[in-house]
């Protein structure tokens, strides 16, 4: 083969993903459209509406124009479905450089100096090493929860970006690429019902996997909702006229826009506390698209696959610096995942990879051209660790030889599909019969093989196994730095910590605890901060738990693991604000009381009578609402429940109390919330 015909044989990595792409900017002007994907495009809400409500609720209907901001809505996982993370390695990842065959002279004679020595690499069997950069992949590896795919590939490869990475994409090895693997399947999975959020891109473009013949994905961006999201006077007063633009016909085109835009307004309210801000995210383009995937799992809004990628592994030149390079983000990235998603959802979520070829094996100057057959990884705690697929041979390869494949990658994507996703993968492969790889120790939601890589929780602790079983409780202040209640009366200042003990208090026991359920509010802020909420005795981490703003009372609920000592720690990053904490209920590894996930349902509305007579709930006043036999909760055997409260237009600054009936009122607030301002929490 003539090496000029290999060389650069079509245009670029960004340009070919971005002919694959759809550009979601495009308005619909049939009122229909202004669904929930539309807003999220519309208004440039950026996570979703990735509110952290955790397992069994949803924000999610806060974003659908012309309903009540209050208004929330059905959108959860149910309790044996799993969340596959998907990321594009683009460009074509040198597979050798990845998973290094140290004991192979030929892989050493043929990649000559970009070849990494044996001794360098993260020793995986006496065979194979790992790339020294990939050290979370490691540690996954040594927990049994990384298998490692070799040899993937398809059949008549083209060398080109484009036509590689539609197929690739599409999962068709021939025809015309019109739609992709994760649409057809949300073909199957949606069936006739609406745009659910099932999938979605973090980026800025709709990338064709997720593209199918009736229903796609959603485009998420990383960071924080900019629009509603701050407070000066110009834009308070931009705010009032949007406002004002959503008292025309609801049913207009301008009236749909406009009620859309208060909406995103209202949900600005309640994303800017909990959602980071761009400047917190990491700064790498994978590492921040993976830490909005963790919020949204951890947000429980439906998604079943997430998506993200980045480019420049078209190593051509300066491979030897290049190469180490897109492996530490990916490192980063990996690992930043997990320290943002909580261990509750360990077992709910597998992460893939693909790139759309390998490189050769032959080294050309400083760096190598486009290969074909290269391995992948795929992880998780419900993952069984090991090597599947079958190892290309070098034996033989001249200069512009190129790697057998042994795997199809329809197989490869098919058995996620079957094996984590429920099914469908058939359907998405035309009739395919889907060779299952085995990949997955277990299904969604069951055991594992032990703790997670890299373990971490939404809190910022705990570790990646199980917490246990669960125990409500009365809720029961346990810190206030207003009056000294546990800790030092005193304001949090900047870069402060405060300890609280947690076992033996407000009816947690003394032993025997993993982690507790707590209700953290800020209150009295000078400025913009964060609050970090994680166990005693580790460092602290990078992830918020709260982020408090001057002139509110921000609550929000958090799962946290509990010290060797029974506390729990709050770190303050700036400003000063007081810190009240009220306990809600305790973890422990012995048998308990379950959770039964349900249907959200609404059985308390003051407006419409729902539950409880309609008129406004006057201050000082209180509401006994019947729950057992009632929105799905049974009539009998019942210890607890998980609400959603909310308050809706308060005619002033207060909070709302809510505990078990037949009980003391206790000092503590479930929902503060200021005039005119929609405040949720669970």
């Amino acid at each position: 083969m003539n090496p000029d015909s290999v060389r650069n044989p079509d245009i670029s990595t960004e340009a070919a993903l971005r002919h694959l792409s759809v550009n979601e900017s495009t308005i619909d002007t049939d009122q229909a459209g202004l669904d929930r994907r539309r807003f999220l495009q519309l208004v440039g809400m950026g996570v979703g509406a990735g509110a952290l409500a955790g397992p069994g609720s949803s924000l999610l209907d806060l974003a659908l124009p012309g309903h009540d901001p209050s208004a929330w809505a059905a959108g959860p996982l149910g309790a044996n479905d799993g969340v596959l993370i998907v990321i594009g390695m683009f460009g074509g990842n040198d597979g050798l450089n990845t998973v290094v065959p140290i004991t192979d002279g030929n892989y050493y004679t043929q990649h000559g100096a970009l070849a990494i020595p044996a001794g360098d690499t993260l020793a995986l069997n006496g065979q194979t090493g790992l790339n020294p950069e990939l050290t979370e992949f490691k540690s996954l590896w040594d927990a049994g929860q990384l298998a490692i795919v070799e040899g993937i590939g398809y059949p008549d490869p083209d060398l080109s970006h484009f036509n590689s990475m539609a197929k690739w994409l599409s999962g068709m090895p021939t025809g015309l690429p019109t739609t992709g693997w994760v649409g057809r399947w949300l073909d199957s999975y949606l069936g006739g019902s609406k745009d659910l959020f099932a999938a979605a891109e973090i980026g800025y473009s709709l990338p064709l996997h997720l593209i199918g013949n009736q229903r796609r994905g959603t485009v998420v961006a990383a960071g924080q909702p900019k629009f509603g999201a701050v407070e000066d006077p110009h834009s308070e007063r931009l705010f009032n006229a949007v406002r004002a633009m959503g008292g025309i016909n609801p049913n207009s085109w301008r009236g749909q826009v406009g009620q859309a835009m208060i909406d995103q307004l209202d949900v600005a309210e309640i994303l800017t506390p909990v959602v980071p801000s761009s400047q917190d995210l990491p700064e790498h383009e994978l590492g921040a698209s993976m830490e909005v995937m963790a919020h949204l799992v951890n947000a429980n809004l439906g998604f079943r696959v997430l998506s993200g990628g980045w480019g420049a592994f078209d190593t051509h030149s300066s491979q030897a610096s290049d190469h180490p390079a897109r492996m530490q983000e990916l490192n980063a990235a990996v690992k930043r995942f997990y320290e943002v998603l909580s261990p509750a959802w360990a077992s709910r979520v597998t992460v893939m990879t693909f790139s759309e070829f390998g490189r050769t094996s032959w080294s050309d100057d400083d760096g190598t051209d486009h290969g074909t057959a290269a391995p992948h990884f795929v992880f998780g705690k419900n993952v069984q660790g090991g090597f599947y697929g079958q190892r290309p041979t070098l034996a033989g390869l001249d200069r512009w030889d190129r790697m057998e494949y042994h795997v199809d990658y329809r197989d490869y994507f098919g058995s996620m599909l079957d094996g984590w996703l429920g099914g469908g993968g058939s359907e998405a492969f035309s009739g395919r019969n889907i060779q299952n790889l085995g990949l997955l120790a277990a299904g969604p939601g069951v055991g594992g093989t032990g703790g997670g890589g890299g373990g971490g929780s939404g809190g910022g602790g705990g570790s990646g196994s199980g917490l246990g079983q669960f125990v409500p409780l009365s809720p029961t202040r346990i810190a206030d730095t207003r009056n000294g209640t546990g800790v030092s009366r005193a304001p949090l200042g900047a870069g402060k910590t405060i300890e609280v003990q947690v076992t033996g208090r407000g009816g947690v026991p003394a032993t025997g605890v993993t982690a507790v359920a707590v209700n953290v509010t800020s209150t009295g802020t000078s400025g913009p901060t964060n609050f970090r909420v994680f166990p005693t005795g580790i460092p602290v981490p990078e992830s918020s738990s709260l982020n408090p703003r001057p002139g509110r009372d921000i609550p929000n609920m958090v799962v946290v693991g509990v010290g060797s000592d029974g506390k729990i720690s709050v770190f303050n990053e700036r400003s000063s604000a007081n810190c009240l904490i009220d306990v809600m209920g305790y973890f422990h590894p012995h048998t308990a009381t379950g959770l039964t996930p349900l249907v959200p349902k609404r059985i308390l509305d003051t407006r419409d009578g729902t539950g409880v007579p309609r008129a406004r709930v006057t201050g000082g006043s209180r509401i006994d609402l019947q729950v057992t036999g009632r929105g799905g909760v049974p009539s009998s055997g019942v210890d607890a429940v998980v609400l959603n409260l909310g308050s809706v237009n308060p005619s002033e600054s207060g909070y709302v109390t809510a505990w078990p009936y037949g009980e003391s009122q206790p000092d503590i607030s479930n929902v503060n919330y200021t005039k005119g301002m929609n405040v949720p929490n669970l």
